[in-house]
């Protein structure tokens, strides 16, 4: 790992040759690592080396830039990002020695591990030296013990420093080929084009996955010369292999073809994505590409399948046999199709798969997760982090449920044509919290004794509904009488605490002295019927289509409290309470039979009150 470590920051530093010293394990002798990258002046240094954690990408850049004389070169990813491979030197040597030139000047320091603090440094020495040149040096000041033998280090760089020419990596004088991989970390693909060519794939296997993709993934040569950077993801942007499974961060395939010289862009940074030899050729690569990733992983699906079977069994005996074949089936092609995809999460999907085939829905979850896009699943994991699915249907239900009253209480009550108003007195049951948050907090119950004590008040002509015994249906409308119990100290209930009366006038009808001065009939009524009393607070709404000129003000008796409201403003006072939403969502399916039948409504509704208005 560290001298891989090393490597890569001579990669990162943009240089072609990488020359190592390696320790002789059995006559010792001393490390060192030198390359031509750009070099760094005494400050880049201090601010580099003197961090702990650098943050190479913010102060760097995500890409590395060639030297100027390497004119024809295009950039590099980067192989690090926090700048922490500069301290496996420490594996190496304990004080190390650096140095480093770049315009002209060479300056060397020791690096050595701190008392008080993670390491220190001190500047050895300042030197001029020829302006064109420029690279790093890292030698070590003590003996290293190293059980790796420098084959085994020239190994353990081929398989991940192979895949651009540009870059030697010497070790002892012996450059780094692909004669130094072991045959059982690389194998050669040939894969034929008809027409064009026959491309060479190399596969290595590095045995061990890295920290990361870099230096693995596939890796394009025309010529002997790279194209474009070491990816999992194509010039056509499909991606071949998750960068996240431990398979991206262990191959590296290498794809030479020559072929396809005429089919490189100018800059080299891809291929000619018109370029006929290069359709051909790029899936026939990638297809050549996944058959070798699927063969390395035929053990490792078989024994996620086995974990996954075995993990539900108790679940799936249960199931109907259509249903274990189906499940079977759906577990064989999730792992043969997703390699990538881990025994966990194949386990989680399988569980609610088994659960689906047990559901009253069946599959109907999963044709609407089908349609999501990206970032509906991400709105949905952000939901689910905060909400459980019954909490959040419930929530959901309760939205529903009030939007729907709210549309239906704006269709019936601008509807002239209604003859039976009592359909209302249900709504307004649903809707006291309409009239103020008081309404909502506190348990009010329909009252029949007094409902039955109006009834009489408008004698046999009034007509009785069998269907809403709690509703007085009277001649140009209908009441409902909502009462909550007061207590003393002991629990016990002793009356009456609060009141509300509803009356609904018939669309079209309007609100004026009359009718506001009903309610205190029913109040003096249910007093001397002793149903309330003068410590009962009663408040009383009439809602009608319109108010008559001076009467829009509540106006008060004692304990009784009469409010007139219009339709309109009840309706835009339900929406005001529910924050909006139903103008948000005007468009979901639940709402939409309203506003086809609201339309008409209005219109007939604006006729009724310009001739109440004649």
């Amino acid at each position: 790992m560290a001298i891989v470590e090393l490597v890569a920051n001579a990669w990162d530093a943009f240089a072609t040759k990488v020359e190592i010293t390696w320790p002789d394990r059995a006559n010792g002798g001393l490390f060192s690592i030198r390359d031509d990258g750009k070099g760094m002046t005494a400050d880049q240094f201090q601010q580099r080396w003197g961090t702990l954690d650098y943050d190479k990408l913010s102060m760097e850049g995500n890409r590395s830039t060639p030297p100027p004389e390497l004119k024809h070169f295009g950039p590099r990813d980067p192989y690090g990002r926090n700048g922490r491979g500069r301290h496996a030197a420490f594996r190496f040597s304990d004080p190390y020695i650096i140095a480093t030139w770049r315009d002209g000047i060479e300056t060397s320091f020791e690096v050595k591990r701190g008392v008080n603090q993670p390491f220190e440094m001190r500047q050895l020495a300042s030197q001029q030296r020829d302006g064109s040149s420029h690279g790093t040096e890292i030698r070590a000041t003590t003996v290293s013990n190293l059980a790796m033998a420098a084959d085994t280090a020239r190994e353990v760089l081929g398989t991940r420093f192979l895949a651009d020419p540009n870059f030697e990596v010497f070790i002892d004088g012996t450059r780094v080929t692909f004669d130094d991989i072991p045959r059982h970390s690389m194998d050669r693909v040939k894969v034929e084009v008809p027409g064009h060519g026959t491309a060479e794939i190399v596969v290595i296997d590095s045995l061990k996955s890295d920290k990361t993709t870099k230096q693995h993934g596939i890796a394009w040569r025309v010529k002997s010369r790279l194209v474009g950077s070491p990816s999992w993801v194509g010039f056509d942007h499909e991606r071949v292999v998750d960068g996240r499974t431990s398979e991206a961060k262990r191959f590296l395939f290498i794809i030479f073809a020559d072929f396809l010289d005429d089919s490189v862009t100018p800059d080299w940074t891809g291929f000619n994505a018109d370029s006929v030899a290069w359709k051909e050729t790029l899936p026939r690569v990638h297809n050549a590409i996944k058959a070798t990733l699927s063969e390395f992983t035929a053990d490792k699906r078989r024994e996620a399948k086995a974990t996954v079977r075995e993990t539900h069994f108790t679940s799936i005996a249960k199931l109907p046999p259509a249903g274990r074949e189906r499940w079977n089936q759906f577990v064989d092609q999730v792992v043969d199709t997703c390699p990538s995809i881990t025994v966990d999460q194949l386990g989680q999907v399988a569980g609610i798969l088994a659960t689906l085939e047990v559901s009253t829905s069946k599959y109907g979850v999963i044709s609407k997760l089908h349609d999501f896009v990206p970032d509906d699943f991400d709105a949905l994991d952000s939901i689910l982090q905060d909400w459980t699915i019954r909490l959040a249907k419930d929530a959901l239900d309760e939205i529903q449920s009030r939007l729907k009253l709210i549309a239906e209480l704006d269709v019936k009550l601008r509807d002239p044509s209604m003859s039976e108003v009592g359909d209302l007195q249900p709504l307004i049951d649903k809707s006291l919290w309409v009239f103020g948050p008081e309404y909502e907090s506190i348990e009010f119950t329909s009252n029949k004794g007094m409902t039955e004590v109006v009834r009489k008040f408008f004698g046999a002509t009034s007509p009785v509904s069998r269907l809403r015994p709690d509703y007085v249906i009277v001649p140009d409308g209908s009441v409902g009488l909502y009462s909550r119990d007061s207590y003393d100290p002991s629990g016990e209930v002793i009356g009456t605490d609060r009141l509300v009366i509803a009356e609904i006038k018939r669309a079209g009808i309007g609100i004026g002295s009359d009718q506001i001065t009903q309610p205190w009939n029913y109040a003096k009524m249910l007093k001397t019927g002793g149903h309330i009393s003068d410590a009962t607070s009663v408040t009383c709404f009439v809602l009608g289509s319109t108010i008559e000129a001076g009467e829009n003000e509540p106006t008060t008796r004692g304990n009784v409290v009469i409010v007139p409201m219009t339709y309109n403003v009840f309706i835009r006072r339900a929406q005001a309470r529910m924050l909006g939403l139903r103008a948000k969502l005007a468009d979901v399916p639940f709402l939409q039979e309203y506003v086809e039948e609201l339309a008409p409504k209005q219109s007939n509704l604006e006729l009724a009150g310009i001739a109440a208005s004649a």
